[in-house]
């Protein structure tokens, strides 16, 4: 079992993504599980918080052409087992078009969050500007499996959307979904994702793509299902 950080599938890759229900994603996590030798993922918590502009042209991208859209977040991870005792966040830039998935990340430190997203980064000059504003919070509990550098396989359930505020999305103390509270809304089903670098899956893992189907996105269903300006819920970028 490889420990999932910073590596190539994680950067660039194709990817599908799987809705299942919980009899589903037992079976599934089962016949991964006897993949990696009996291995047990341990569970990491992770809170993501969604940024847009005013007019969320971001979120109406996602939903009005999920298959070329971009999202921007960040991403706490509990237990966080790089940061050395430094309260941090990973900045993502993330972008979807046909099929491939293009990351740009780098860690901050919470306490200088605030001025990053006001004046950009050159790691992420996509977010210069400092019209950005949080629009999002999702938390929920993943396990990774991975065996090989090429391919990876995450597990997502209790997912919850919340409500955020740039006080709390900004600010120098780990957000915690304790810290953001009840959700206002949570998804029961688990959300499964199937990451790798266009090498050949196991044929079974590669059987379970399903297609043109629209893939499932944290951020357009929690848009739907928070911000009025979306009645239903999602499925799409």
């Amino acid at each position: 079992m490889l420990q999932f950080a910073e590596g190539e599938v994680t950067k660039l890759r194709r990817e599908f993504k799987l809705v299942l229900g919980r009899d589903g994603a037992l079976a599934l996590c089962t016949r991964l599980s006897a993949s990696l030798g009996g291995y047990l993922s341990p569970p990491t918590s992770i809170t993501s918080v969604y940024f847009d502009k005013p007019g969320y042209p971001l979120a109406r991208r996602s939903l009005d052409t999920p298959q070329d859209c971009l999202k921007v977040r960040t991403k706490e991870y509990s237990p966080d087992m790089g940061a050395g005792g430094v309260q941090r966040v990973v900045l993502e830039v993330k972008r979807e078009r046909n099929g491939l998935t293009q990351k740009r990340r780098v860690w901050v430190p919470r306490a200088q969050l605030r001025n990053v997203l006001r004046g950009g980064v050159r790691l992420l000059p996509l977010i210069a500007g400092g019209s950005l504003m949080p629009v999002l919070a999702v938390t929920y509990r993943r396990h990774v499996y991975q065996c090989s550098q090429t391919w990876r396989v995450t597990v997502d359930r209790d997912i919850g959307f919340h409500g955020i505020t740039p006080e709390l999305a900004l600010s120098e103390t780990t957000l915690s979904a304790e810290r953001l509270g009840e959700p206002l809304a949570m998804d029961e089903r688990v959300v499964v994702e199937v990451k790798h670098l266009g090498e050949e899956l196991p044929e079974w893992l590669a059987a379970l793509n399903p297609g043109r189907k629209p893939a499932y996105s944290k951020f357009a269903e929690g848009m739907a299902r928070v911000h009025d300006f979306v009645a239903d819920g999602i499925l799409g970028g």
